[in-house]
């Protein structure tokens, strides 16, 4: 095969149709023998080896199809031939002295101690003087993570394999990280933004970290990946908030690794996009490691948001709890589908899994699947799923009291949503939530 010189851009077809700058170097993609883009200049040997790694897996699994039940009910063969150039700039990171606040709500600047935004290729980050954290690209973090064992999930290896926008974030152990908000733009259309996230939090060190996926160019996919590590006695609030525009792309990544006693609740919020994906793993690896997982997801138009979960017990006396509630209305479609795994030497777990939907119109629809997966004695587990319109019993009640059916519903449709947003100590992160949900019902009353 002729080499091809860096910079110039092709076509891909066995990894999906996107469009890649490549380097000389080549590799396997289990079709045909491909380039390989970004080289990896400047990267630090553990980034080298993870990005070998990743290549070489991905070689081994084709281009996402619905008939996979990881992918069952997706829009994900839609992607295939959509062009998405992927950016080859290596990571610059600005710090600047002032939060980096233009344009983006108002809540998320006034709770943050620590403010980062990134877009391809480079970042800019507010790290507050007192702060004990760190943030840095992948090019100045010599050494390397402890990795997470996951899942092969086609677009979590793509990134591994092929993104520069690799990003490292270090709590020290016993030190208090504050809030860290980290805003991911794309502002530029037909392009692929894959950011990476490595979040290690020492032991009995805390953090809140919330990642904002922010409304940006149209005709775009964009797939962050996170990967938390928390060690031991370690407390994590993990809070994505998905505001993406309305033709836009998502396929994100999110996998938590929790280490003896250690605590985290993660929050999922999804509003945006034409197709949008998140699959959360959270490994409770440690001996009583907690884990609240709660997500609130809104769909309209013909918007499908898609959820795929995995609780993963390994450590004995581990506790996980997750509520996934959503609204669609429109011809929009939801999909819930969970996982619980309870495997051996996890004795004396507890794992809950609960999925309910509101289906607000007739040509809407929400699919749900939980499953359990028991390989141990002694543990207590359910899971639970609804599906159905508002309650019309309730409906009639507030309207005999002199409430208009429009605002009943909207009550309704409020109050079933804040079951989840119960407990989140960050109040001007519940503020934007809610706004998102009033905005969307706004939206349905037009």
């Amino acid at each position: 095969m002729t080499e091809i010189p860096t910079i110039v851009v092709v076509k891909i077809a066995p990894i999906g149709g996107f469009e890649v700058a490549v380097s000389a170097e080549k590799v396997m993609l289990g079709f045909e023998p491909a380039q390989a883009p970004y080289a990896g200049a400047g990267e630090p040997e553990w980034v080298r080896e993870r990005r070998e790694s990743a290549q070489v897996q991905l070689g081994k699994v084709p281009f996402p199809r619905t008939t996979e039940e990881i992918w069952r009910y997706s829009r994900v063969e839609e992607l295939e031939g959509k062009g998405f150039s992927l950016g080859q700039a290596a990571p610059a990171l600005e710090t600047v002295a002032d939060p980096p606040a233009d344009g983006l709500p108002g809540g998320l600047v006034a709770e943050a101690a620590c403010l980062i935004r990134v877009r391809p290729g480079t970042s800019r980050a507010f790290i507050g003087t007192s702060s004990p954290v760190t943030f840095m690209p992948a090019t100045q973090a010599p050494a390397s993570p402890r990795e997470i064992e996951s899942g092969s999930d086609f677009f979590r290896l793509f990134a591994e394999a092929y993104s520069p926008d690799l990003y490292v974030l270090r709590i020290p152990a016993g030190a208090d990280g504050g809030t860290i908000v980290v805003a991911y733009e794309q502002p530029d259309e037909d392009v692929s933004f894959m950011p990476q996230l490595v979040v290690e939090v020492g032991e009995a060190a805390r953090l809140k970290l919330v990642e904002y996926l922010a409304p940006g160019a149209d005709r775009t996919f964009v797939a962050p990946n996170a990967e938390i590590r928390a060690g031991k006695d370690a407390h994590v609030g993990h809070y994505q908030i998905q505001a993406l525009a309305g033709g836009a792309y998502a396929s994100a990544f999110v996998s938590h690794s929790l280490g003896e006693r250690a605590k985290l609740d993660f929050g999922s919020f999804a509003f945006g996009g034409h197709y949008a994906r998140l699959r959360l793993e959270a490994h409770l690896v440690g001996e009583g490691a907690r884990a609240e997982l709660r997500a609130a997801y809104f769909a309209d138009g013909d918007q499908m948001l898609d959820f795929r979960t995995h609780q993963d017990h390994h450590g004995p006396g581990a506790y996980s709890n997750l509520l996934f509630k959503g609204a669609v209305g429109g011809t929009s479609h939801s999909v819930y589908s969970g996982l619980v795994t309870i495997e051996e030497g996890a004795i004396r777990s507890d794992a809950y899994q609960t999925n309910r939907n509101l289906v607000l119109s007739d040509g809407a629809r929400a699919d749900s699947v939980p499953n359990l997966d028991i390989r141990e004695n002694s543990v207590r587990c359910s899971h639970a799923s609804a599906v159905g319109p508002i309650d019309e019993e309730l409906l009639f009640y507030l309207e005999s009291r002199g409430i208009d059916p429009a605002d009943a519903e909207r009550i309704v449709v409020r109050g079933f949503f804040g079951e989840v947003l119960e407990g989140i100590d960050l109040p001007e992160v519940v503020g934007l939530v809610q706004s998102l949900v009033d905005a969307r019902l706004g939206a349905l009353a037009e």
